[in-house]
């Protein structure tokens, strides 16, 4: 009977590893047959690019996730075309284009016959799959799109002007009676983050003005936003990631996943509304009850009354969406994505822009004659469209504009080349991939098959040398007297594209530039600051995190007032 069941324990177990066998082989098969496939018979095999690349999608992973510390695919792209040229295959299936002149063609406008759609590889990163940006067809973009635009045209905007300049005046009045002369140090990316944080809220959800009186600037809600972005590359490469974070216990998750301690540490802070604190558990649940809130008033017909409607009331109240798209949880995500975009991007070319005036006495001093000049009163900032008119202070946003008197500056303003933002905070520095559905792109010797991701990005545009001499350095005076592109025919705003272009540009473009605008000639007219123990290491790029981030360790941008 003992010989019976070590026999047929025996050929249990010799059954179980033949088993296992046949897997490893038929998986070893499938690796090989997917290998050769990609390698040799792919539609974009022909284009140059490494092979690990060509193989498998974490040579991306690599980069994003380990290679030090992670964050540095955009570099590595950097590389890959110093080895092969312009254009180069970074992965599986998307190609990758290191050339300004053609970036036009790669964001263009989106029509029926010409349907320009994204790729599933980014819809995740921020776990706002159902957003706008997040969106893959060009048919529901353009629906979603099209809710959302009107709002955003720049004649509304000129609109939101004077509760901006309100929100500028709330911040100035308190770095006069708060901090200066008192040594006080005061962190610039908080203190822009609120300024376009109560923006941005108020605009979304018709919510008063409370992140700038936060103490230190400090307010939860910008704070949360900003610590999303360090688990956008994790969420790209493990897509179940977004439903565990909101899940799973914080020991956990902070075991897990160290990047996710920003989120963590919000979730124990208090979060202030109105005249009143209270905690939630995530910046998600606060977002939900918010958008809650403008459902029900939606229904009740209360906002119809009100003399400023918000975001989302002009959805809901554009009946061009259907019902899936009016639903709770897309509305919430819409929520997060205006939320962080209206916050992230624009206080950051903020930062950059306060320490590289600060550290340069010649551009700060010429910006303050100009600023007092034109602005005699500094308790009178003038409105938007005037700031625009001034030369030095347009050249310091665009690191720059063109100069007022250039005969067709109002027909360039209203081209779609132009693009005012600063060049050196690049905006997102993670490529854009386009998805051309039906047709062929052709770049140069190249035939580009239809349905192919093809990207480009703002940081290899903004520091080509062929275009901008010196692209690292901080030059306003390139942008004075008319200046044109290399080609002698495009003006060089033309390769301005922090962003992007076409039918997916960003939507907050005008806004994002009257904040650049007014902030500065606000604080900068009103008030005498110094850098404090901060150096270009806490401003120049060194982490692709969506955004760009300095290195790590960085205390950031910091300054007392004087």
């Amino acid at each position: 009977m003992d010989l019976f069941f070590v026999a047929s324990e025996a050929t249990m177990l010799w059954t179980a590893t033949r088993l296992i066998l046949l897997v490893a082989f038929i998986l070893l098969l499938h690796c090989l047959r997917l290998v050769i496939t990609r390698l040799y018979f792919s539609p974009i095999a022909k284009f140059p690019g490494p092979r690990l690349a060509a193989i498998s999608y974490w040579y991306e992973g690599y980069y994003d996730l380990l290679s030090q510390g992670g964050g540095q695919f955009a570099f590595q792209l950097k590389r890959l075309h110093g080895i092969y040229g312009p254009i180069v295959r970074i992965s599986p299936d998307e190609l990758h284009i290191d050339d300004p002149d053609y970036y036009s063609e790669i964001f263009c406008n989106s029509h029926p016959s010409r349907p320009i759609d994204k790729t599933d590889l980014f819809k995740y990163r921020l776990n706002i799959a159902e957003s706008i940006v997040s969106t893959v067809s060009a048919e529901d973009h353009r629906l979603r799109r099209a809710a959302v635009a009107p709002f955003f045209s720049k004649a509304r905007t000129r609109g939101y002007n004077v509760e901006l300049q309100r929100i500028a005046d709330r911040i100035s009045h308190r770095l006069s009676t708060e901090y200066s002369g008192t040594g006080r140090v005061v962190h610039v990316t908080h203190m822009w983050s609120s300024f376009t944080g109560d923006m941005i809220r108020k605009l979304a959800f018709g919510l008063p003005i409370t992140f700038c009186d936060a103490p230190g600037f400090v307010s939860p809600f910008p704070a949360a936003m900003a610590s999303f972005i360090h688990l956008a590359h994790y969420s790209t490469h493990f897509r179940f990631l977004g439903s565990i974070i909101e899940s799973v216990p914080d020991s956990i998750l902070l075991f897990l996943l160290p990047a996710a301690r920003g989120i963590i540490e919000y979730r124990q802070v208090m979060l202030y509304h109105d005249q009143f604190s209270f905690k939630i558990s995530n910046l998600i649940q606060e977002l939900r009850r918010q958008i809650k809130v403008i459902l029900a008033s939606h229904k009740s017909d209360e906002h119809k009354a009100s003399d400023h409607p918000t975001i989302f009331h002009e959805i809901l109240a554009s009946g061009l969406l259907p019902p899936k798209d009016l639903s709770f949880d897309r509305l919430t995500q819409e929520a997060m994505l205006l939320n962080g975009a209206g916050i992230e991007t624009t206080s950051w070319s903020l930062t950059i822009a306060t320490f590289y005036i600060l550290s340069n006495p010649s551009i700060e001093n010429r910006l303050k004659e100009e600023l007092m000049s034109a602005v005699p009163n500094p308790a009178e900032i003038l409105p938007w469209g005037a700031l625009e008119q001034l030369p030095y202070l347009s050249a310091i946003v665009n690191e720059g504009t063109l100069v007022r008197d250039e005969p067709n500056l109002v027909a360039h303003m209203q081209s779609s080349h132009f693009r005012p933002a600063l060049r050196l905070s690049f905006g997102s520095v993670q490529r854009l991939p386009r998805v051309n559905r039906l047709a062929t792109w052709v770049y140069k010797d190249y035939e580009i098959p239809p349905n192919t991701p093809v990207s480009m990005d703002a940081y290899h545009t903004h520091t080509d040398e062929r275009i901008f001499p010196d692209p690292l350095e901080f030059r306003p005076e390139r942008w004075l007297g008319d200046p044109m592109g290399p080609d002698g025919i495009h003006p060089l705003s033309h390769y301005l594209v922090s962003f992007s272009r076409g039918a997916r540009g960003c939507l907050g473009m005008d806004l994002a530039v009257m904040e650049v605008y007014v902030g500065l000639a606000t604080i900068f007219r009103r008030h005498n600051m110094r850098l404090f123990e901060t150096t270009r290491a806490d401003v120049d790029f060194a982490i692709d995190l969506v955004k760009p981030v300095p290195k790590r360790g960085s205390k950031g941008v910091r300054v007392t007032i004087t």
